[in-house]
């Protein structure tokens, strides 16, 4: 009997230090979690623009702006959304940038926010939307 129990302390021991090998040898790479926190980065971007936007675009046009006619974004540093036909507005644009918030604002031709865009730390500055 205890030659059994033995065998499977034995056993355990063995399936555990598989696991801790395994474990060990499946640690993210550097260029993995570069990928990951690029894709964070540019989700958070996206889901801030679009609370934002939303937020102001339903101020001025008094109607819910649901999902986007077009979106345009350099995944980093700025968003752009634009809505078609929203209540009776043709189409809303807003330009969302980050640590700066809304630097555009467009309902049908009449600009309701325009801010200067001050250049990131790369230098870049966003692109305007494309029309």
């Amino acid at each position: 009997m205890e030659s059994q129990a033995f065998k499977l302390f034995l056993a355990f021991i063995g399936v555990m230090a598989v696991g801790f090998i395994i474990v060990l040898s499946t640690r993210e790479t550097p260029q993995e979690k570069m990928q990951g926190a690029f894709l964070q980065t540019s989700s958070m971007l996206s889901n801030l623009a679009l609370d934002k936007c939303t937020e102001a675009v339903k101020k001025e046009t008094g109607s819910h702006p649901y999902t986007p006619s077009q979106s345009d974004s350099d995944h980093l540093t700025h968003v752009t959304l634009i809505w078609k036909n929203v209540g009776a507005v043709k189409q809303a644009e807003c330009r969302y940038v980050m640590d700066q918030g809304i630097t555009l604002l467009k309902i049908d031709e009449r600009t309701v926010i325009s801010k200067n865009i001050v250049p990131t730390v790369s230098g870049e500055t966003p692109k305007a939307a494309h029309h």
